[in-house]
C-alpha cells in the first residue's frame, strides 16, 4: 500500500471513530435515561457516567488532530476494555460486547499507525 493510500485510510478510520465517539458521547453528557440507566446497572455513578461522556467528546476531537491522534485513540482503547470487561461480569452476550471489541481493534491500530517514528 502506498504512503498516500496509507494516510487516507487512517484520516478515514479516525474520522469515523471519531463520528461513533462524538455521538456515544451525547446520551451519556445529556443524562438520557438508556445511558443513565446502563450506567447505574453496572454500578456505575452518574460522576462516572459524565467523566466517561466528557472522556469520549475529549477523544473524539483528539482523533482529528494528527498531533494528538494517538493518545486520543490510546485513550479510548482504555475506555473499551473497561467497557468489555463491564459487558463481561455483567453476563452480557457476545452481541452485545461486538462493538466495543471491533472499537478496541480499529482504536490500538489507529495508535499503533499514529505513534511517532524515530529516525534511522
Amino acid at each position: 500500500m502506498s504512503t498516500k493510500a496509507k494516510k487516507i485510510a487512517i484520516w478515514v478510520v479516525s474520522v469515523l471513530l471519531a463520528a461513533e465517539y462524538a455521538f456515544a458521547s451525547i446520551p451519556k453528557l445529556i443524562g438520557q435515561d438508556e445511558a443513565v440507566q446502563g450506567f447505574r446497572h453496572a454500578g456505575f455513578s452518574d460522576s462516572f457516567r459524565l467523566f466517561i461522556g466528557a472522556a469520549e467528546a475529549a477523544g473524539a476531537i483528539g482523533l482529528l488532530v494528527p498531533r494528538l491522534r494517538m493518545w486520543a485513540a490510546a485513550g479510548l482503547a482504555i475506555i473499551m476494555v473497561g467497557a468489555l470487561v463491564t459487558h463481561v461480569r455483567a453476563g452480557d452476550p457476545v452481541a452485545k460486547m461486538a462493538p466495543a471489541a471491533i472499537s478496541l481493534v480499529l482504536l490500538v491500530l489507529t495508535a499503533w499507525t499514529a505513534r511517532p517514528r524515530r529516525a534511522a
